[in-house]
């Protein structure tokens, strides 16, 4: 039979030799603990790139923050390919300073705990002149993690984004037919061209004759207007040349080229096919985020005018068409962008091209004015009665009856006057002696 008695003494003497051996124990642990915390950080213990060996945590923090300071202050990350390029706001991550030495460990040290602003991020992004998708988004903010938790310096060069999105679609494309051997060599160099985030493409790298560089250059620019990409250069001619469409007039020569510039995130393909003189360009690689097309609008028609101007050349009262005149045109290419956030219509090119007058050239000698015989006037009183019958002569040429006058005779030669007898009876003018005289008349 069980004493209870001996039982309960025995009970309560394990339980006083369990609270003998455990809360020495404990009280062991909890300072061991404390100790902890208030140990430092090994000789090459480092916090991202702040050395903090011989620290304690408290110690740590203040020196941690300077150095966040000073790594925000000078800017050190930025964005672009070569020269160009720009800073990247260090405003973008947030330093949560505490919990990263915190976390630290004692021998080794830790990185920066940071977190990022989505926002600001994607408002930033959209300011450079690449546009980026959701991937490449990802894969920038994975790089400005890495870079701030360590407080590194370095630029970020999107052209050499590896985003495996495992896309090759057809994202612009046309056809047109080549003309000449110098067109045709000029597509067989685009065969195949790359052209990687940010770049520039000259088309003059691809040939180098006028007439052929400006006409598949005028195709170039239908095929990248249909995009987002940037025309950096682009010049149309002066009169409107033959084959070349309205609109996407290109003008090529020793002084003048076509470029443009990749402005997304990721490489591009430009593959040209061939088909005899046919050929068609395509513009392959990531499909753009946005929906991009070009419309051409405002077409005119402007009437030319006629110059007439004045030449001693010509005879009196005569023209001559020197240029014959030819309308004018102008035209307005606008790019449509519509996204989830609405729909854009920006103005690329406003073509303009001048009438040409017609020419036409004058006489500037007067022109005489033209002699008028007037009809002569019949004398109505004296009708010779011969005129009837003069009517009804048979009517011959007037040559033939006409006659020459009469050779003039020469007059008489005049006789002498007699010579008077010389009176015999004195001078009859002279009175007779005897007779009175009388006083004479008049």
């Amino acid at each position: 039979m069980i004493n209870l008695k001996r039982f309960a003494v025995h009970t309560l003497l394990l339980v006083l030799l369990i609270v003998l051996i455990y809360v020495p124990s404990f009280a062991l642990i909890s300072f061991t603990g404390q100790a902890t915390v208030s140990e430092k950080f090994s000789d090459s213990a480092r916090i991202a790139s702040v050395p903090v060996g011989g620290m304690t945590r408290d110690e740590a923090k203040p020196k941690v923050q300077k150095a966040i300071t000073t790594w925000s202050n000078m800017t050190p990350l930025t964005m672009g390919t070569g020269e160009e390029t720009t800073p990247i706001p260090t405003t973008l991550v947030t330093f949560k300073t505490d919990q990263a030495i915190e976390a630290a460990s004692l021998k080794k040290g830790g990185k920066l705990s940071v977190s990022m602003d989505d926002a600001a991020i994607e408002d930033y992004l959209s300011t450079q002149p690449v546009a980026y998708t959701a991937e490449q988004t990802t894969q920038f903010k994975t790089w400005l993690t890495k870079m701030s938790r360590e407080l590194k310096e370095g630029n970020y060069d999107p052209t050499t984004m590896t985003v495996a999105t495992g896309t090759d679609e057809v994202v612009s494309s046309i056809s047109f037919t080549t003309r000449s051997a110098a067109e045709e060599q000029m597509v067989e160099a685009m065969t195949q061209v790359e052209l990687k985030a940010g770049q520039l493409m000259n088309t003059k790298t691809y040939g180098m004759d006028p007439v052929a560089a400006s006409y598949i250059g005028s195709k170039l620019y239908e095929l990248f207007a249909k995009t987002p990409f940037e025309i950096v250069e682009r010049m149309p001619h002066d009169q409107l040349p033959d084959d070349i469409t309205l609109g996407y007039d290109v003008r090529i020569d020793e002084k003048t080229d076509f470029a443009v510039r990749n402005t997304q995130a990721s490489s591009y393909q430009l593959v040209a096919t061939k088909t005899g003189s046919d050929v068609t360009l395509e513009l392959r690689g990531t499909p753009f985020k946005e929906t991009v097309t070009a419309v051409l609008e405002g077409e005119k028609s402007i009437p030319y005018r006629t110059i007439t101007r004045y030449s001693a050349t010509l005879s009196a009262g005569t023209t001559s068409d020197t240029q014959s005149g030819e309308d004018g045109k102008s035209i307005e290419l606008y790019r449509l962008i519509k996204s989830n956030k609405g729909e854009q219509k920006i103005l690329i090119a406003l073509d303009f091209y001048a009438a040409t007058p017609a020419i036409v050239m004058k006489s500037s000698q007067t022109e005489q004015a033209p002699v008028v015989t007037p009809p002569a006037e019949e004398n109505q009183n004296e009708t010779d009665p011969t005129d009837d019958e003069s009517d009804t002569t048979d009517q011959t040429d007037p040559e033939s009856d006409v006659t020459g006058p009469d050779a003039p005779t020469s007059p008489d030669t005049p006789t002498s006057p007699d010579t008077p007898d010389t009176p015999t009876d004195g001078d009859p003018a002279s009175p007779v002696e005897g007779d009175t005289a009388e006083p004479a008349v008049g």
